[in-house]
């Protein structure tokens, strides 16, 4: 005789057994303590990626301004950038005159609230034209490529935690025209 003791579940009893459903429940909340960070993450370089959109919108305008004048454009109006103003977006604006904060540039200054996330609130996106031996352009020269960067209010380069969040293309490098 076999001695081994087996469990007979009825023979209408469907479903799932407490432990299985346990496993179940415990491997759907160690996938979502991995999504919800990487998706944040994603959500909030897709933000910064349509800021960085407007501020192309813009490259249009500023290079056929200066190309026609022969003089780097000093406002929105010349450069055929539109006051723009998004959940994202505070403004857009064209820079022209010199030092860090004002070098002639491309704009985009981040909203300091929600839906960005703290770290990256009221920085700037900012898209400057360089000559082609990658220096600060001025006027006459011809624009060869331009630069991508995030800064603080001031001028001065954002920190690297906050640099994360950004475009690789932004992170201040070069890129061609």
């Amino acid at each position: 005789m076999n001695t081994l003791m087996t469990v007979k579940r009825p023979k209408n009893a469907k479903g799932f057994t407490l432990i299985e459903l346990m496993i179940a429940i415990a491997i759907v909340g160690v996938l979502a303590a991995i999504a919800v960070p990487a998706f944040s993450n994603y959500l909030a370089r897709a933000r910064i990626a349509e800021a960085i959109n407007y501020a192309q919108s813009c490259k249009t305008g500023y290079m056929e301004f200066y190309a026609t004048s022969g003089t780097l454009p000093t406002s929105n109006d010349d450069a055929n950038c539109p006051t723009i103003s998004t959940d994202n977006v505070q403004s857009v604006s064209i820079t022209s005159g010199s030092g860090a904060a004002n070098a002639p540039a491309i704009r985009v200054r981040l909203v300091d609230a929600a839906p960005l996330p703290n770290e990256i609130r009221d920085h700037v996106i900012v898209i400057q034209p360089l000559d082609p031996d990658n220096n600060q352009i001025s006027d006459g020269e011809r624009i060869g490529n331009w630069r991508c960067s995030l800064t603080t209010d001031d001028g001065s380069t954002a920190d690297n935690e906050v640099r994360e969040f950004v475009p690789a293309i932004c992170r201040n490098s070069v890129a061609t025209s």
